[in-house]
């Protein structure tokens, strides 16, 4: 038999690694004992019982019942199959079949009932469904015992299947069939998985019972021997019963022959061994495996087993009488043990390595101490060793969980198990004993099982493991294992302890051991601590009490004095130490109740205990942990009893402390030698004393009268050394006057030295902010008023030391502070507050950290004080700049100090809660006020809308209304908003405005000096943009308060002329005023406008409104609509102002577009009777009503009055009458669109027969008069279209003389400029469809447009287009010229006007790149002819020096995030003329082209980061723009659409394609010198997947153009496209041979190279071939050239070699490849010619101007 391997450490070794882990893992199983020899032999060993377990027999493998019983024959296929599959050994096979089986079958029957059709085949295959069960229980794989589980119960809930079941279990199953389905049933219901046990253990309770029960399976004695037996088996040994479960294939062996008696063969003895030995044969994977298996079946099998024992226990009659041989075999109770063998029995123990077997063991035990304690006198003898030495050496905390009830239990019942594990148990003696362990280490093969023997009497392996445990701090386990101590001492017989040493010394040693190896320091120490002191103690008192009664133990009076003087000597040292640590208190009451119950045993052990104890305390407070001494000390000294001796000499001792603490004090005071750390340390035993026995102390007379004299003469020195004597002084002496005078000593201490106030008051601060200070403790006048004063001052001046003084000073002012420096106190910072918030109103730098000390101070102050904010005129000076702080600035300093602004909400809402709300009327009427002023103040920060926002939430105790309570009065308003300008900012406004009259008009009164806030707006825009803002919210409130619209109306008119000039000076608005306000302030005003100014739908309401306005009264029967613009016009009359009629006119807007034509008329009757005293008004009114009413009859008769009044009026009068007269007839012009008849031809004729005679005589007519009348031109035009005559070229002299006074440059010639523009694209218009008047006009046409063209290609017209009007104007003119004839345009025209690109207006960007365009052809044509005739390099093919102006820029964010993106928007434009140029140019052309592009850097360093930046490629690949669905070949300028930011980028993803089919080298140079890599990456990808199909399809397609063919075209020349493959192949015929050459265009062209092959060469020489080859290679990569350019060089070059053509020495190319020149330059030596471009790259090359044939000079 195999014995247990050794430890190679001794016990010493053993407990000293088990002292420094302090925990149980580090105890090895006790080492093995080798045998005693001779006369000695068996003496001082421990024997182990050997135990013999019987191999399984192995049983034969069971045939399936689908073959034996020809149940194949009757099943259904589908069920066959899925029976068949249960023996199959894959998992997974096995797990769909019983799967199917659940849901297909069992689950399908159970809902049809009994009348299923699936029952009969469920029943018919019950004997294969029992067959398989035990190895479907018993599989490793938790998937399929979870689902057998399920399955089981699901079949045996079928009542006609389960009964069949039952049936055959108890009538036809075999003995081993049975066994292994009840006990592997019974295993899995107590599976060590959770819900395997959970689903088997439902079918197993459920339909298994020990009693009779209906409907049940009873384990009567036929069912429960065979359970037992298979459970016996199953524990002692798991892995025969797996095999016999799941046997192998049988295999043949040879015949064995039998050995001594013939009683064995070797195959049994050799699987016996098998058995008997450990299976740990090799270390891996399978062992663990292995073992693995075996714990999971012994614990389904332990488990099964405490059930039968518990459901025995409920049979009347019932008893373990069946499985009294496995709880008495010690192999079972090996489950307990941790270790390899244990010392009880020699084979591996069940318990090793396998917690939970261990831990169901233990359960198991607990289950027969319940059930069966009266009945376990014969297992005695095995679990007493079993459990005695498996208890102590347990290293898992679950099992030891699970171990201390059945422990406890089983010790308290059966104490004597401390002896009989000490016993012989087999009838032998220790020789036979010997003898047979002898005799099997000579015989392996015994014939029969030895008996088992115990360990050596006494129990001293068990005690000693026991002690071990102690020293281990109970294996790790303080908190649970210390209690239980005692009883486990108590069960300890006296022959045990007496067999150890007499005076327990042992086992106190291994007490103290777990704190001599640090065996507590876990994380709840302090318990664990307490535990340990406790059981301690407990376990002394119970051994003195056992010496003294015991008689074997002594029983004299006398014993244990010793032991308890040692053992409180040790306690007292290791509290004092600190060795053990615990509370004060814990360790007060646990030695004050045993100190209690050693007194009353015996006088003795009190005096053995106090004095070692009272020794270690009073020598542990003369040490630095004296206040936990002391504290010890008053623990006790509480916890004792009154009338106990162990009292008086707990009080003795403590009058002797404080006597000589009293002692040092004082001599360390008047000791000026000791420094002054050693004064504070001996100081602090004083204080000490006093926390600990004040009480005591001061009872004394003596000592009372020591200390008032050591504080009261020494108190600036104690506040130095130890200001925590005086604090415990004041805190313990109950002595009014006493306290109040050291009090009043210490403050003047304080103030005596300013210097360390801030030290000598803190630990005071602190003691009053704790509550440590009496109430009576106050000063007794000011002695740290100026001190204080002198803090604060510091404090806001920024000192945080000073702040945190003073904060705490003003939480506990009455011990520190008068009430009147208090008061003053606060006062001043209250005008620091104040003073400070009014500069961080208006200073932007000034951060809110200053004001972290004033408002927490102020917080602090009135918290305590709350009086104060009660008081009226500090509350009116205070809370409303609080409010304004904590609820307004928070919204301007946002990110800033939140804590200082929620500080000040708080002190806000504490005085909201405790004031009622009469009294905060004084504080809300002073915040309206300021809340008016910061509105109108344009000097501080905080905004409009930070104010709204302020009212919308509605801070806490604050509701105001803002209409009323905020903004100015309307009285007020309406002054405001008179002073402001009401001239327009420019009068240019007139295009866009007719109502904008000349300058002649306005007010002089323009000067004014504006102030604006940080957003740009002045006062008056404050107030009515919040006003706005508020009606935006609340629609219902502008509807009661109309006036509000005029106010509104104002500031619309004002942002949006602003908006179209922002050149101009606004008096509303700063420069710094954002587009996007001025927008968001226009569509507000028009929706609020378009809300309030609903059509009228009384039919007499127009008649009313112009009655009022007549009367000058106010009618009551007008609606707020009537009401509000009957007053409106009421202004304008009064006032006739340029802004009040443009407000008049878009009120009227809405009015009249439902007015009726009689409605109309009194409109018309009202503006006749306004034209003498408010002549602007009535114009208003007259235009609206044209514009915007019906066609009333008085409008007719009105303009017909004015054209008629035109010819009364003088030369002498027409800049003042005609002026007039002009401007009210353009105000009655119809819309062009409209029916309406301006005026009939003769008067039209006649109207301009006055103007004529006008400009004809000698008067000066102003420049206003010529531009009034342009303006009455355009709707005359139509009228005297077919009316031949001088006006027509009067008109046209008006126009050409308009055109050259006018300039971009000078803004008060646009609105001159603009209505003769409009009259040119009119009389353009007609001149389309009417050829009398094209004749006049041809005549005329070129010099106007030549007079527009060079009004655009002016130098400043370039920086035009800040304003609307002057965008509109070049729009026009841009209009007029756009289909020029092409005799006025020539090659500068580009140069001259590219300038056009960058306007300010998109459409004015649109028709600049249309002319452009035609202008780039004119160029490239120039310049194709010029350096086709010239073949010197004298023309300079060069882009005009005005366009790389636009291209040498680069796009920044600013100008991408534009809204418009003008400034991007034109820059691409400049790139598109600039490959516009390229197109139907010469190579030379292109080649220049892309040398000046090449040295200028342009592409590299401005396009393609441009390009790449609008694209998105400098992010990440997914960000940048998915070209999938759009074409990159085309883009249409037209189309672009500014409010899409689409459109810009798919317009650079046009410009990238064409600049990678004009100008790849340039952008493959870019490639190779990029150092990102990962933008390399990303613009390669991009490329190759959007571009690069496209452009070989456009280079392909453009080899068979009509174009190319023509320019390739040759007899012997022919060229074919393949498509599929990107390939060109050109075939040259001489005579009858080819030569060949093919190109072939990679996939990501042009990012890589293109491949040029010769295919074929006849006649020509390899070295002129391959420069032939080389320069077609070189014009496609290097020259930027297409397919067709390179085939073109191939085609000159042969074609020219045949005709005799002498090809350049240097180059071998007949064509240049450079710039498609001949060789013409002679060497005057040698006659070899060469070419220009090479011979001048062979001088740079050289250095030397020499021939590179014959190195003579060439010149």
């Amino acid at each position: 038999m195999v014995k247990g391997q050794k430890s190679s450490a001794s016990s010493g070794t053993r407990k000293k690694h088990a002292r420094k882990a302090g925990g149980p893992q580090q105890e090895p199983p006790p080492p093995k004992e080798k045998k005693a020899k001779g006369k000695d032999k068996g003496k001082n060993k421990e024997p182990r019982k050997k135990v013999y377990i019987p191999p399984v027999k192995p049983a034969p493998i069971q045939p399936d019942p689908l073959e034996t019983l020809g149940l194949a024959s009757q099943l259904p296929p589908e069920l066959l199959i899925i029976l068949r599959s249960l023996r199959k050994k894959d998992a997974v096979t096995k797990t769909k079949a019983l799967e199917e089986l659940q849901f297909a079958w069992v689950d399908r029957a159970g809902k049809e009932g009994d009348d299923s059709i699936t029952l009969p085949a469920l029943k018919l295959m019950l004997p294969v469904w029992i067959h398989h069960l035990p190895s479907l229980f018993l599989n490793p794989s938790r998937r399929i015992r979870l689902l057998t589980g399920g399955l089981h119960y699901s079949i045996l809930r079928l009542s006609s299947v389960r009964d069949d079941a039952f049936t055959f279990l108890r009538e036809f199953a075999t003995s081993d069939q049975l066994e292994s389905v009840l006990g592997s049933w019974c295993m899995a219901a107590h599976d060590i998985d959770r819900q395997v046990s959970l689903y088997a253990s439902k079918s197993w309770g459920e339909f298994v019972s020990v009693l009779p029960a209906p409907h049940k399976l009873e384990l009567d004695r036929a069912l429960l021997s065979p359970l037992v037996s298979f459970l016996q088996k199953t524990v002692l040994d798991p892995e025969g019963i797996y095999l016999s479960v799941n046997p192998p294939q049988p295999v043949v062996s040879p015949p064995q022959t039998k050995k001594g008696g013939g009683k064995q063969t070797p195959t049994t003895q050799s699987r016996r061994r098998e058995f008997e030995e450990t299976p740990r044969e090799a270390p891996g994977e399978d062992e663990e495996k292995i073992q693995d298996r075996k714990a999971r079946l012994r614990i389904g099998a332990l488990g099964a087993v405490k059930w039968l024992i518990d459901a025995l226990s409920t049979g009347e009659g019932n008893s373990i009488t069946d499985i009294k041989d496995l709880l008495s075999n010690p192999a079972t109770w090996s489950s307990l043990y941790h270790a390899h063998t244990p010392p009880f029995v020699e084979l591996e123990g069940f318990g090793y390595d396998q917690p939970a077997v261990r831990r169901v063991a233990w359960l198991l035990l607990q289950g027969l101490l319940k059930n069966y304690k009266d009945n376990m006198e014969p297992f005695l003898p095995v679990l007493s060793s079993a459990v005695l030495r498996s208890a102590w050496v347990e290293p898992d905390a679950s099992v030891r969980d699970a171990m201390w009830s059945p422990l406890l239990t089983f010790l308290t019942a059966f104490p004597r198990s401390w002896e009989i594990e000490g016993q012989d148990i087999s009838g032998k003696d220790e020789k036979e004993v010997d003898s047979e362990e002898s005799g099997s280490d000579e015989d392996e093969e015994p014939q029969e099982p030895p008996k088992a023997s115990t360990g050596p009497s006494g129990g001293r392996e068990s005690y000693r493991e026991f002690l071990q445990f102690l020293e281990l701090g109970c294996s790790g386990s303080p908190l649970q294992g210390y209690p239980t101590v005692l009883v486990i001492l108590s069960t300890i017989p006296s022959s045990v302890l007496k067999s150890s040493t007499s005076d327990f010394s042992d086992l106190f040693t291994s007490f103290w051991a777990a704190i001599d190896g640090r065996a507590l320091s876990s994380l709840d120490k302090l318990a664990a601590s307490a535990a340990f002191l406790s059981s301690l103690l407990e376990s002394l008192v119970f051994l003195v009490k056992r010496l003294r009664n015991d008689v074997s133990l002594g029983g004299k009076e006398n014993d244990g004095i010793g032991l308890v003087r040692g053992q409180f000597a040790r306690v007292g040292e290791d509290l004092t130490a600190g060795r053990l640590q615990l509370h004060e208190s814990v360790a007060g009451r646990v030695l004050a109740k045993h100190l209690t119950i050693l007194e009353q045993i015996s006088p003795d052990l009190l005096v053995a205990a106090w004095d070692p104890l009272g020794l270690a305390i009073k020598s542990g407070e003369e040490q630095k942990a004296s206040a936990n001494v002391l504290r010890l000390l008053g623990a006790l000294d509480e916890s004792l009893e009154s009338s106990s001796g162990a009292k008086q000499a707990c009080r003795s001792l403590i009058q002797d402390i404080a006597a000589s603490a009293t002692a040092l004090c004082g001599s360390t005071l008047q000791d000026t030698e000791v420094d002054g750390v050693t004064k504070s340390s001996r100081l602090q035993i004083l204080v000490n004393v006093l926390d600990a026995f004040s009480d005591i102390l001061f009872m004394n007379e003596q000592s009372s009268t020591a200390v008032d004299t050591i504080v009261g003469n020494n108190t600036p020195s104690l506040m130095t050394h130890s200001p925590q004597l005086i604090l415990s002084y004041l805190k313990h002496r109950k002595s009014e006057t006493k306290c109040h005078q050291l009090w009043v000593s210490v403050l003047a201490s304080v103030a005596a030295v300013p210097a360390t106030a801030t030290t000598r008051l803190a630990p005071f601060l602190e003691a009053a902010q704790n509550g440590a200070l009496s109430e009576q403790l106050k000063p007794r006048d000011d002695e740290l008023d100026n001190l204080v004063s002198r803090l604060l001052g510091d404090a806001l001046e920024g000192s945080a030391d000073a702040a945190s003084v003073v904060r705490r000073l003003f939480k506990t002012p009455d011990h520190f502070l008068s009430n009147e420096s208090m008061e003053a106190l606060v006062g001043s910072l209250i005008s620091a507050f104040n003073l400070g918030f009014e500069q961080i109103l208006r200073d932007a730098d000034t951060s809110t950290k200053s004001f972290e000390a004033p408002i927490e101070l102020l917080a602090v102050a009135l918290e305590t004080r709350p009086g104060i904010m009660s008081s009226p005129p500090l509350a009116v000076t205070l809370l409303p700049d609080v409010f304004l702080f904590a609820y307004l600035l928070p919204k301007i300093a946002l990110g800033q100090d939140v804590g200082t602004f929620k500080t000040a909400q708080r002190i806000w809402s504490s005085w909201v809660a405790m004031t009622s709300r009469t009294s905060r009327l004084d504080v809300l009427a002073v915040i309206k006020e300021k809340l008016h002023d910061l509105l109108l103040d344009i000097q501080v920060r905080p905004l409009p809308d930070h104010i709204l926002q302020l009212l919308s939430e509605e801070p806490h105790g604050v509701h105001l209304n803002f209409l009323k309570d905020v903004i100015p009065s309307h009285k007020r308003l309406s002054a405001m908003l008179e002073s402001l300008p009401s001239d327009p900012i420019d009068p240019s406004l007139t295009v866009l405005d007719p109502l904008v009259p000349p300058p002649s008009v306005f007010n002089s009164r323009r000067v004014f000096d504006q102030h604006f806030d940080s957003a740009g707006y002045s006062g008056y825009a404050r107030v009515i943009y919040a006003l706005l803002q508020f009606i935006m919210k609340h629609r219902q409130g502008a509807r009661e308060n109309t006036w509000a619209l005029l106010h509104l109306l104002a500031l619309a008119t004002y942002a949006q002329d602003f908006l179209k000039v922002p050149s101009g000076r606004s008096a509303v608005f700063s420069k710094s005023i954002s587009k996007s306000n001025l927008e968001d302030i226009i569509s507000k005003v028009h929706q609020v406008a378009t809300y309030l100014l609903s059509s009228p739908s009384e039919s007499q309401w127009h008649l009313n409104v112009i009655q009022s306005v007549d009367q000058e009264t106010n009618n009551p029967t007008l609606d707020y609509t009537g009401r509000f613009l009957a007053d409106l016009i009421k202004l304008s009359k009064k006032t006739d102002t340029i802004r009040d009629c443009r407000i008049l006119s878009s009120v009227l807007q809405p009015v009249l577009s439902a007015a009726g034509k009689d409605d109309a008329d009194q409109w018309m009757l009202l503006a006749r009777r306004l034209e003498k005293t408010a002549p602007e008004t009535s114009l208003a009114i007259v235009f609206s009503i044209t514009q915007f009413g019906p066609e009333p009859p008085r409008l007719d008769r009105y303009r017909n009055e004015l054209a008629a009044g035109m010819l009364a009026v003088p030369p002498s009068k027409a800049n003042s009458e005609g002026l007039s007269l002009l401007r009210k007839l353009a105000a009655t012009a119809p819309d062009p669109e409209s029916d309406v008849v301006f005026l009939s031809q003769q008067r039209a004729i006649n109207l301009i027969k006055a103007c004529q005679q006008w400009i004809s005589s000698d008067e000066d007519i102003d420049e206003e008069v010529e531009s009034a009348m342009t303006l009455i031109f355009s709707p005359l035009l139509p009228i005297l279209q077919n009316v031949p005559g001088g006006h027509w070229d009067f008109i046209f002299d008006v126009l050409e003389n308009n055109l050259e006074n006018g300039s971009f440059e000078d803004v008060s010639t646009l609105v001159v400029l603009t209505r003769t523009l409009r009259v040119v694209i009119g009389v353009q218009d007609l001149v389309s469809t009417n050829k009398g008047l094209r004749a006049t006009w041809q005549d005329r046409e070129p010099s106007v447009l030549s007079l527009i063209r060079n009004l655009l290609a002016t130098k400043q017209a370039g920086a035009i287009g800040v304003s609307a009007p002057s965008s509109i104007c070049v729009e026009q003119a841009l209009s007029a010229i756009q289909d020029m004839p092409g005799a006025l345009m020539d090659q500068d025209t580009l140069s001259s006007m590219c300038h056009l690109l960058v306007d300010r207006s998109v459409d004015a960007q649109k028709m600049a790149y249309h002319l452009l365009h035609e202008a780039a052809k004119k160029r490239t044509e120039y310049l194709v002819i010029e350096a086709g005739v010239d073949g010197d390099t004298t023309v300079h093919c060069q882009l005009p020096g005005e366009l790389l102006e636009i291209l040498q820029r680069t796009l920044n964010q600013e100008d991408l995030s534009d809204s418009d993106n003008n400034a991007s928007f034109g820059y691409l434009l400049g790139w598109m003329i600039t490959f516009d140029l390229f197109t139907d140019a010469s190579f030379r052309v292109k080649s220049g082209y892309i040398e000046q592009l090449r040295d200028l850097d342009i592409i590299a360093s401005h396009f393609l980061p441009s390009i790449f930046e609008i694209l998105g490629l400098y992010g990440s690949a997914r960000a940048a723009l998915k070209l999938d669905i759009w074409g990159v070949d085309e883009f249409h300028i037209p189309f672009y659409d500014p409010d899409s930011s689409v459109s810009l980028q798919l317009l650079a993803a046009h410009l990238y394609y064409r600049a990678l089919l004009v100008v790849p080298s340039l952008i493959r140079s870019w490639l190779q010198d990029c150092k990102d890599r990962t933008l390399q990456s990303t613009v390669t990808n991009y490329t190759s997947q959007h571009f690069s199909p496209v452009i070989i399809r456009t280079e392909l397609t453009q080899v068979v153009s009509p174009e190319s063919e023509e320019l390739l075209a040759h007899e012997n020349l022919t060229v074919k496209v393949a498509n599929n493959v990107s390939e060109v192949t050109a075939s040259f015929a001489v005579d009858e041979h080819q030569l060949e050459i093919t190109i072939k265009l990679p996939s990501d062209w042009p990012l890589h190279r293109v491949e040029v092959r010769d295919s074929k060469r006849v006649g020509v020489e390899e070295n002129r071939w391959r420069a032939w080859v080389l320069g077609v290679h070189q014009i496609m990569w290097s020259q930027s050239g297409t397919i067709v350019d390179g085939l073109n060089l191939f085609k000159k070059n042969v074609s020219l070699h045949f005709e005799g053509q002498v090809e350049c020495a240097i180059c071998y190319s007949i064509i240049s490849p450079l710039d498609d020149s001949l060789p013409k330059k002679p060497c005057r030596t040698c006659k070899n010619r060469f070419h220009a471009a090479c011979l001048y790259k062979w001088f740079n090359s050289s250095h030397s101007s020499t021939c590179p044939l014959c190195r003579s000079d060439i010149f």
